[in-house]
């Protein structure tokens, strides 16, 4: 199995982009399974422990360092937020990624005092941002339309892509988990 046939099992198990996986994933550790963050995050979604021991109980993953049961765990806790804040009545996915990377108790705390989208603080919005615009640039490119690709992923993107950040990515798809 590769890496984007990883991303599409897991994506349709929980009614996922694999797309937005993908992308959530290199932007999380440059989808190196291995990976640990300065607060413990862990492996290729870069979990924190505590998310960790919540939800690989409840998908039988045990092991944060393995490419798939990473993900699975991931993609169980996305759904969960996006059908949280769903109800909430946001059901943008972008308030899914908010959470994701900020914690759901931080938005939706945010969002009962009345704040917006212009008032989260602006990593919360580029990390969001940096995925979802991240991925349509990726899909543009592969239709063909690099120029225009490329200038919305670098207008939108936390961090700018690089010149070979495409070819980096896609070769990262294409390697056996």
């Amino acid at each position: 199995m590769t890496y984007e046939e990883m991303f599409k099992e897991v994506a349709e198990k929980y009614g996922l982009r694999w797309e937005l996986l993908a992308e959530q994933a290199y932007r999380e550790s440059r989808m190196d399974p291995n990976a640990v963050g300065a607060a413990d995050d862990m492996g290729l979604m870069q979990i924190i422990p505590s998310t960790w021991q919540e939800w690989a109980p409840k998908v039988g993953a045990r092991d944060p360092f393995d490419a798939y049961e990473n993900l699975i765990v991931a993609a169980a806790y996305l759904a969960y937020l996006r059908d949280y804040f769903q109800e909430l009545g946001y059901p943008e996915y972008y308030w899914t990624l908010v959470a994701y990377n900020w914690g759901p108790g931080n938005l939706r705390r945010h969002l009962e005092s009345g704040l917006g989208w212009n008032d989260l603080p602006t990593e919360r919005r580029n990390y969001a941002l940096s995925i979802i615009l991240g991925s349509q640039a990726r899909a543009l490119g592969q239709l063909g339309v690099e120029e225009g690709a490329r200038g919305l992923e670098e207008a939108t993107a936390a961090e700018p892509a690089e010149p070979d950040d495409d070819a980096e990515f896609r070769r990262l798809l294409a390697r056996p988990v």
